[in-house]
């Protein structure tokens, strides 16, 4: 077991084993270095995600959500480091779990691990990982405010994606329960098939003409679409049997009390597009094997955020604070 402090040595040099060497690192991570040094782009991309619902396959989702926030704006994700706390009692083989499992999603995302610093310290009770990731932007950035009245609104996978893997692995026995066997390891496999991260969905919409786009984290979809309509200054009407929304999903919220709508949405992407941008971006999403649907359409100036249920219209709910949270 590991004592607050830095970590020793020996123990810091294994663990840097996990992240990249490339030619564009032109200094690597390394016990003792400050800093990483690596080639850059004329415009960059910058953002930074902290993990902090869950410690199981932490390293999975701190690469996903940076990643994430990357692809959203336009660009393509290249760099990431990481601030790692763990409380006192940590295992180094338990950091070490966690060092694979960033270096193996890192991989699988095409990213640069360049290192950042790791520590024990009694301020967290549960292992905690910061990332900030740099992407490089080649055209304009895709804004989540660029929305315009008349643009239909789109989105990739299902709703709730993320928060529904999460508490299949936070509540596992009574997951299983309302699930079944069969159900319960499928909703678990979600983190990787189809994944929580939306890298496929920029491949396949590169040099497409959206007017904006979003991920949709805290909050779920409710959220990022209001998101999206305050930053453009729109409002929004969204059509509920349209939203994609699992079985699996509308079962566990049901047992926890949860609105599957305002539940963590990574691994969707949200977007806006004229009419036949938006159709071409949903045609180009389902050929690349990512399921896709056209949710709703932006409104005029000054209005509100609305959803339709059986004809019938309403305000659409939302909270900065996921639903996540009531578990």
């Amino acid at each position: 077991m590991l004592p607050a402090g830095k970590l020793p040595t020996d123990v810091l040099e294994r663990l840097l084993a996990y992240t990249s060497t490339a030619p564009e690192l032109h200094v690597a991570a390394g016990a003792g270095e400050d800093a990483a040094v690596a080639a850059g782009a004329p415009v960059i991309v910058l953002t930074a995600d902290p993990i902090t619902f869950t410690e199981e396959r932490i390293g999975a989702y701190v690469v996903a959500v940076n990643a994430n926030d990357i692809v959203a704006m336009g660009g393509r994700p290249v760099y990431l480091t990481t601030t790692l706390l763990a409380p006192p009692g940590t295992t180094d083989t338990r950091l070490e779990e966690v060092f694979a499992d960033i270096g193996d999603a890192c991989r699988t995302a095409g990213m640069l691990w360049a290192g950042g610093h790791t520590e024990v310290t009694p301020a967290v009770n549960r292992i905690v990982v910061a990332g900030q990731a740099v992407g490089f932007l080649c055209g304009a950035p895709l804004a989540t405010g660029g929305a315009s009245p008349g643009d239909l609104i789109g989105m990739s996978k299902w709703a709730g994606l993320e928060g529904t893997t999460l508490i299949a692995r936070e509540r596992p026995g009574e997951s299983e329960a309302v699930l079944g066997g069969e159900r319960y390891r499928a909703v678990l496999d979600w983190l990787d098939r189809p994944g929580i991260s939306i890298i496929a969905e920029g491949k396949a919409l590169e040099g497409l003409a959206l007017t904006s786009g979003h991920d949709p984290t805290e909050g779920g979809i409710a959220m990022g679409v209001h998101e999206i309509a305050r930053r453009s200054g729109c409002g929004a009407l969204l059509s509920a049997d349209r939203i994609p929304v699992r079985d699996e999903t509308r079962l566990l919220c049901s047992r926890f009390g949860l609105d599957p709508l305002g539940l963590l949405g990574s691994g969707a992407f949200l977007f806006t597009a004229p009419r036949v941008v938006a159709r071409e971006a949903c045609r180009r999403l389902e050929t690349a094997g990512i399921p896709a649907a056209l949710i709703g359409e932006m409104l005029g100036r000054g209005e509100q955020v609305w959803i339709e249920r059986g004809g019938r219209r309403e305000l659409l709910a939302y909270s900065a604070q996921d639903e996540i949270v009531k578990l």
